[in-house]
């Protein structure tokens, strides 16, 4: 006979509940991981890049993968749990609830992008979804997709939160995403929001809100709902015991090393794909530097934060192609993020 005390649900079970699948490693490559960064070395960067098909780096795949995600991203776990069983239900070949599916996450970034026209930059932050869920094993605590278009959700609140157990000890990830012409411009942009964040406790608390009352964690069952908020209920119980960190996703133009090709012959298929790892692997020093400046400026605690710099070819591209992915034109207002001719080498 098992007592309450068996019976209660672990803190890693609860959050293991609400992860999702996200296999980013199969279209952005890892060149430096974050784990392999000394713990001195603060703030904790990683630098990934788009795959390659063989001497091409596959942004079309890649686009639409992040496409893919959008649902995951956008819509709340209980609504996603609602379609997937009416899909699992479905008699007859029935798949009309998948294109209803389909059609909610338009809706979703096409409401968004009517509210704020000057942004265009959903796909970064389906990006660092993904970074989260995938990297950091981090689940979604709530979809804020949904959230960005009603009045009472400031358009430049985070762009998500995450949470993990790791040795019992609860994780709660801020993301901060940004798409930027060069990585320099990119991480200055997160150092300003990472930096207004933290000195807003206002906006601290009103995440926290979002969380325990419109967030993820209504798709739990009570018991487990209870013990991720004695936990996130920063109102009732300010001290709990976790750890926060900052998280910033920047993807970025990278023109110089994508332009520095090898020629195509019979040799290893992969060879493409290392060079340009080694060339990008040669710039993490120069990007610690930067992003370590950036933050100090700032006066911003480096060793809570860590950054996945992500390089592609043309952030432009991807943002088009991501769009076309889930169905959608590009506007007017989507000003062009990387300057023409710009070398990220060059740039400040």
């Amino acid at each position: 006979m098992s007592s309450s005390t068996d019976s209660a649900p672990s803190l890693s079970s609860v959050i293991q509940k609400l992860l999702d699948n996200s296999p980013l490693d199969r279209f952005v490559k890892c060149a430096v991981d974050i784990a392999t960064v000394p713990p001195y070395k603060a703030p904790r960067v990683a630098l990934l890049h788009v795959r390659f098909k063989e001497d091409i780096p596959n942004i079309r795949a890649f686009a639409d993968f992040l496409g893919n995600q959008a649902a995951n991203y956008a819509l709340s776990r209980r609504r996603r749990d609602a379609y997937q069983a009416r899909i699992a239900s479905a008699e007859n070949g029935d798949v009309s609830a998948a294109q209803e599916l389909s059609r909610a996450v338009r809706n979703a970034f096409i409401e968004f992008r009517k509210a704020h026209p000057s942004r265009a930059s959903e796909v970064g932050e389906v990006l660092a979804y993904c970074v989260a869920v995938h990297h950091l094993q981090a689940s979604q605590l709530i979809a804020k997709m949904a959230l960005k278009t009603s009045n009472n959700m400031p358009v430049y609140g985070l762009d998500g939160i995450h949470a993990s157990v790791i040795n019992g000890e609860l994780n709660v990830f801020f993301l901060e995403s940004k798409l930027a012409g060069t990585a320099a411009s990119g991480t200055a942009d997160y150092a300003e929001s990472v930096s207004g964040f933290l000195k807003d406790d206002g906006q601290y608390e009103h995440e926290y809100g979002l969380v325990t009352s419109l967030g993820n964690l209504d798709a739990l069952d009570t018991a487990d709902k209870n013990l991720m908020m004695d936990y996130l209920d920063v109102f009732s119980n300010p001290n709990a015991h976790k750890r926060e960190r900052s998280v910033g996703v920047v993807c970025y133009s990278e023109v110089k090393h994508f332009a520095n090709k090898l020629e195509v012959d019979e040799g290893s298929i992969s060879k493409h794909e290392d060079h340009f790892g080694e060339l990008y692997s040669g710039d993490f020093d120069r990007h610690h530097t930067n992003l370590s400046n950036q933050l100090g400026v700032k006066k911003v605690d480096s060793n809570k934060c860590m950054v996945y710099l992500i390089a592609v070819p043309d952030v432009d591209e991807l943002r088009e192609m991501f769009y076309d992915s889930i169905g959608l034109a590009g506007l007017e207002s989507d000003v062009p993020l990387t300057p023409p001719s710009v070398i990220d080498g060059d740039a400040p």
